[in-house]
């Protein structure tokens, strides 16, 4: 496993490990088939063996099915004076008793035999019955002469059917618990990459956001610094108008990169995984209320004009985070500061669903492109506070406006 750190190169390490993975399924089913087909020739050949020296050990076992068949054919032949060359006669009483094999010989030479193959399992008939057929033909007294008669009736079918289904069983589930066990071993080897992969990846996150943090207070001090002394000699330069732009232009520098250096901070912070709490949840009234008229009255005293006709409140409660949404609205209050057109109205308005409340601001784009350059930062770190508070953030453009959609889950 690996950590992703771009789009691109996640999908790329993605399908790496879906090949891997398809690679070692596809070896470890290819295995298993392989293994089951051996393990059921091994067990069906063995099985083979065992179950004829089991037969031919149990001397009576022939003898015992097929007597009672022989005693009664001799019945049916007396009853019917039946010759040896009555063959349709006793092929008719062969099959009405279900006899799956029979011969008829005189002194070892086969007078007749006939194999009901539809009744047999070509197999079980080939291993068990011919070679039998010498130790258990009975004799029968035809009307013509005396012949030796061997019936078989199949009953050693269910030897071999009970043996192939424990081969087909027990070589099925060693299949089965091949695989089973194989993919546990790769899915768990796929969690000792991810846990290590994850725990790295934690470490690699937790000391980005320890140099971003110290990064911000280190540039914060001598900003703080330069700022103190640019007052001063903005005290002492009053009358000299010259001086005075040169140190306006560097105070709004120097405020800029104050601002894009808290905006980093605050997206250290939102980016964090350390456990944030919520507020207790409150009217959205109670909380955004004040907020929204704060941002209208800065607005407006920096000679913005506001449309705030769209807000609107409900009896509906939303937790949040107090700090985050301070540092929100405040750097949505600086974008517009920075990128707005102050020639066209700042909207702003709400709206509700049945399990949201959004707030809504819009600002005109100004002409000048260069002053929509920007890494977007303070968007980011909206979004990634907002995150946090279990709401959303979304921004678009249109009709010559740039808007941006603040979204709470209502509690």
């Amino acid at each position: 496993m690996h950590a992703y750190t771009q789009n691109g190169e996640e999908d790329t390490v993605l399908r790496d490990d879906l090949k891997r993975v398809k690679k070692k399924l596809s070896l470890t089913f290819a295995i298993a088939i392989i293994g089951t087909c051996v393990v059921f020739g091994l067990l069906y050949y063995l099985g083979i063996d065992l179950l004829n020296n089991y037969i031919e050990g149990t001397s009576h076992l022939i003898y015992d099915n097929e007597k009672p068949y022989i005693d009664e054919f001799q019945q049916y032949v007396s009853d019917n004076d039946i010759s040896t060359t009555d063959v349709e006669q006793y092929d008719e009483w062969m099959s009405d008793h279900d006899i799956s094999f029979y011969s008829v010989k005189e002194e070892g030479k086969v007078i007749y035999n006939k194999s009901n193959v539809d009744k047999l399992i070509s197999p079980a008939k080939n291993m068990y019955d011919y070679r039998f057929t010498g130790s258990y033909e009975l004799p029968v007294q035809f009307s013509d002469i005396k012949a030796e008669v061997f019936i078989y009736t199949g009953f050693t079918i269910k030897y071999y059917i009970a043996l192939m289904i424990f081969d087909v069983g027990f070589s099925l589930m060693m299949g089965i618990v091949f695989v089973y066990l194989r993919i546990r071993k790769i899915i768990a080897g796929y969690q000792t990459e991810l846990e290590a992969s994850q725990e790295q990846e934690k470490k690699a996150r937790q000391e980005k956001d320890e140099l971003m943090r110290n990064m911000a207070h280190d540039l914060r001090t001598p900003l703080t610094g330069v700022m103190t002394y640019v007052d001063v000699m903005k005290l002492e330069n009053e009358a000299y108008a010259e001086n005075m732009k040169n140190l306006n232009f560097i105070s709004e520098k120097v405020l800029d990169i104050r601002t894009q250096v808290d905006n980093l901070l605050d997206f250290s912070i939102a980016g964090s995984q350390r456990p944030i709490e919520l507020d207790a949840s409150m009217d959205v009234e109670y909380i955004f209320g004040d907020y929204l008229s704060d941002v209208c009255a800065q607005l407006m005293k920096s000679n913005y004009e506001v449309d705030a006709e769209g807000i609107s409140f409900k009896q509906v409660k939303v937790a949040v985070n107090m700090a985050f949404l301070t540092r929100i609205f405040s750097n949505l209050t600086d974008n517009i500061y920075k990128y707005a057109d102050n020639k066209k109205p700042v909207v702003m308005k709400t709206a509700f669903t049945k399990k949201t409340f959004s707030v809504e601001i819009g600002n005109g784009v100004c002409d000048n492109k260069t002053l929509l350059k920007s890494a977007g930062i303070g968007l980011k770190s909206v979004d990634a506070m907002m995150q946090r508070m279990n709401g959303s953030m979304s921004f678009k453009r249109e009709h010559g406006k740039f808007w941006v959609k603040l979204e709470f889950p209502i509690v």
